[in-house]
Order: C-alpha cells, then structure tokens, then sequence
C-alpha cells in the first residue's frame, strides 16, 4: 500500500470577494497558526473565519474568510 498526502492550499477571501493564494508554510503547522503566520502581513486575518473546502481539484483547500463592514 502506498500512502501519499494531499498539498493543502490555502486561500485568503477579503470582504469584496477578492482573493489571494497563500503558500502552505509548514505541513505540521495547523490551520490556525497558518492563518496566524499571515495575519503578520493581511491584519485582517485575525477575525477571519476558517471554512475548509474540502478537496478540490485534487488540493485540500482552506479559505480564510473576512467579512467586510462598517462602522457607524
């Protein structure tokens, strides 16, 4: 039997429906601190949801999802 993974790929959508393909940084590293990882460079990552797509042409794909709004 021969095992083999699935490269995750990771997704980062803004509030306008745009979005921006993000590199999977460390395999070992969890959703969560992927996410983390990045916020350092998209602040709006740190209220961002996790939606886990699933596999999708043959990558395991996550979405960080932010929702966008306004004050007032």
């Amino acid at each position: 039997m021969e095992v083999t993974t699935i490269e995750r790929k990771y997704v980062y959508e803004n509030g306008n429906n745009d979005t921006i393909e993000l590199d999977d940084i460390d395999f070992s590293f969890s959703h969560v601190q992927v996410m983390e990882h990045y916020a350092q460079i998209y602040a709006e990552l740190t209220n961002a949801k996790i939606m886990d797509k699933g596999i999708v042409n043959g990558f395991h794909e996550i979405h960080f999802k932010t929702l966008a709004g306004t004050k007032g």
